[in-house]
């Protein structure tokens, strides 16, 4: 006979999967009364939880990592991981239970039955490159869930993000205050929240500021990419370096630089460039480049910090949380006169 799971518990008492798991674990955040229906349930199937969970009288957290288009945000991985790494700090701390899991759109139903077979008591799901057409996922967790580093306007979940716009706003002021007047874009070629959002930040900045706004250049997302693409426009004549430029982060950033180096252009001299979430690479480029940093530190503290409040208060506002970048200067930036011949 098989054994009951979870997730059919739940069905039979009327609640979510994480409602059961919450009985299970005996946590706050569920009523008496909603206890005493999961509790019949558990008892009519003499349903007792497996034998990893009764070793585990802690908090069981899964980090999911979702993906949508592979390799285009790998070279970022380092800022992704070094997030994750955070997390897994804080776990240690607090003797929480960490699991790992990727997931994308194509395997998604595998991986949230896995999920409601067995439900942790949260969900931290680095949500990167989840697209709006994906947030079904999302609804069908059922269990306490915080998104990471996707700033979805979705009332539902609660969400850990980066103020992009913000973040943008530093750095297209950082140039202007230079001295610099003429202020391009290298934007990804490929549709990710938080660079949508970054480009909507420099829109905002050079209106603002009453500078006219160029069409942005279109450049792969990662750094060999964005050096391949910078490198055909600069031999097909389509682009020239000139005035300033802000890119989507610092993979494009340093790709393109690396291109318009070799096609005998000098940055800062020529043209200045900053870039965005100071990547390991950007303090080692020729020459360092200029960025603004956002604290991947805090992104992980203030995701377990905010699972551990949505599971033990269920019934609280949603709640989201932004985090400032703060403004790297470097030497991929100068004023545009410096060094100039009288």
């Amino acid at each position: 006979m098989m054994r009951i799971t979870v997730r059919e518990i739940a069905s039979q008492a009327g609640v979510s999967p994480a409602t059961v798991s919450l009985v299970l674990n005996n946590k706050k955040g569920v009523s008496e009364q909603t206890r005493q229906r999961v509790q019949k349930v558990l008892d009519r199937h003499n349903y007792k939880p497996s034998p990893i969970r009764r070793r585990q009288n802690h908090f069981r957290l899964v980090i999911i990592k979702y993906r949508t288009h592979g390799m285009a945000v790998e070279e970022n991985q380092g800022f992704i991981a070094s997030i994750i790494d955070q997390i897994e700090q804080e776990c240690r701390r607090l003797n929480f239970h960490l699991i790992m899991r990727n997931c994308d759109a194509q395997h998604a139903d595998a991986c949230i039955a896995d999920i409601q077979q067995d439900p942790p008591d949260g969900i931290i799901l680095v949500g990167t490159e989840m697209p709006k057409e994906d947030y079904w996922v999302l609804d069908r967790m059922q269990v306490p869930l915080v998104v990471l580093d996707n700033s979805m306007q979705y009332e539902k979940w609660d969400s850990v993000v980066m103020d992009n716009e913000g973040i943008l706003r530093t750095a297209v002021l950082h140039l202007h205050q230079l001295g610099h007047r003429e202020i391009g874009y290298f934007k990804s070629n490929r549709q990710i929240n938080n660079l949508d959002e970054r480009y909507a930040g420099y829109l905002q900045a050079m209106n603002e500021l009453g500078l006219p706004v160029p069409a942005p250049t279109e450049l792969a997302t990662t750094l060999n990419g964005a050096y391949r693409d910078m490198k055909k426009l600069i031999e097909a004549g389509q682009y020239k370096p000139h005035g300033a430029v802000v890119a989507d982060n610092d993979s494009i950033a340093i790709g393109a630089a690396k291109a318009i180096q070799e096609a005998g252009y000098n940055i800062p001299r020529d043209m200045s460039i900053i870039g965005v979430d100071d990547i390991p690479y950007s303090a080692i480029t020729t020459p360092a480049l200029s960025t603004v940093r956002i604290s991947r530190s805090m992104l992980g503290t203030l995701a377990v910090e905010m699972i551990q409040k949505r599971v033990l208060n269920p019934d609280w506002p949603t709640m989201q949380v932004k985090i400032a970048g703060s403004l790297i200067p470097r030497a991929s930036t100068r004023s545009p006169s410096a060094g100039k011949e009288p």
